[in-house]
């Protein structure tokens, strides 16, 4: 990380994107709650947790970019280092949300299809609700860090840091959907090394490809609708 004091770093630290999620993660908790009550229990409650956690990765890329502002020199490279370790283990709650459509798919109330009903509707988009957010969130907070390692470092490196990034995030969704890993393993380093040396074979491989590619076509598509507003709204 070469020379962070001489370049000023001027990233957006709350996009305008934060209060929409903020806006959607709110409405997200009031469908569960109007779902309890119409059908007199409460289910789905865990997703309001998975939220919670996919929010974390997005406090965190926050952090580093405050970081960006208020210190400099080595204390500024160890500091991103620190933060995106720590950003990095927790990416992986954004983009799991969306496996949790899986409780949805095999829910025995939806075996047989009701074209009446609308609880089954209700349901999908509570799931896709969820789960958008945590693509959002996971986008938001990889935008940051994109950006920190394109200033200083250079922009060819931010690529690849999304790239890498995408497929160890599609690596992290299958330790924490199949092995069941959670972020705080990291603090129980034998389980954490146990559970990711159970997560290499085959299938965690087609799976890391398969989430790495949806992580990395959500993350392009969002940056390139992002560039090309901007290059539209400069050539006003």
């Amino acid at each position: 990380m070469a020379k962070p004091e001489v370049t000023k770093f001027n990233h957006t630290i709350i996009d305008p994107i934060f209060y929409m999620l903020t806006a959607t993660s709110i409405l997200c908790a009031l469908l569960i709650v109007v779902r309890s009550f119409q059908v007199d229990y409460v289910r789905f409650q865990f997703l309001l947790w998975n939220l919670f956690l996919a929010w974390l990765p997005l406090i965190v890329s926050i952090s580093a970019l405050w970081l960006t502002r208020i210190v400099k020199g080595g204390t500024l490279a160890i500091g991103l280092t620190l933060f995106g370790i720590a950003w990095l283990l927790l990416y992986p709650n954004a983009p799991y949300l969306t496996t949790d459509f899986i409780h949805l798919i095999y829910n025995p109330g939806f075996q047989v299809y009701n074209p009446e009903g609308l609880l089954l509707w209700y349901d999908l988009v509570l799931f896709f609700l969820f789960s958008w957010c945590g693509l959002l969130l996971g986008f938001l907070s990889m935008r940051h860090f994109h950006s920190i390692v394109s200033h200083y470092i250079n922009g060819w490196s931010g690529w690849v840091f999304v790239l890498i990034v995408s497929f160890l995030g599609g690596f992290g969704v299958y330790l924490g959907r199949v092995v069941r890993l959670n972020s705080w393993d990291v603090l129980s380093p034998f389980r954490l090394i146990e559970g990711v040396i159970e997560g290499i074979n085959a299938k965690s491989a087609i799976f890391t490809m398969l989430f790495g590619m949806l992580i990395l076509i959500i993350y392009c598509s969002l940056y390139l609708l992002g560039q090309n507003k901007a290059r539209k709204a400069r050539s006003l």
